[in-house]
């Protein structure tokens, strides 16, 4: 019975151990695809903040129809640039 413990024992070991490598193996093939998720992520964020402000969606839609699209897309464009400031700055204060 002893013997049969001490075989389960190195065995459990040997197959941490090939774990643990399979891990490090994965996270290394893994590495590259982590700005590729990172700009997904930016995008599913980006599409709930849309879903959350519908608002702001018809608000931008009003803009080209009411507007002409070149001034539109003028204003367009700074909000799109504040709203990246604000962004960097969240992270930075470490509110994401």
């Amino acid at each position: 019975m002893n013997s049969r413990l001490i075989e389960l024992a190195e065995r459990r070991e040997r197959l941490v151990a090939r774990i643990s490598r399979q891990r490090d193996e994965l996270a290394r093939h893994a590495s590259p695809l982590k700005t590729v998720f990172a700009v997904a992520d930016k995008g599913v964020a980006a599409a709930r903040f849309l879903r959350r402000h519908p608002g702001l969606v018809a608000g931008t839609v009003g803009l080209f129809v009411a507007w002409r699209p070149r001034r539109a897309l003028l204003w367009l464009g700074r909000g799109w640039s504040l709203w990246k400031v604000v962004q960097r700055l969240r992270q930075r204060l470490g509110r994401v």
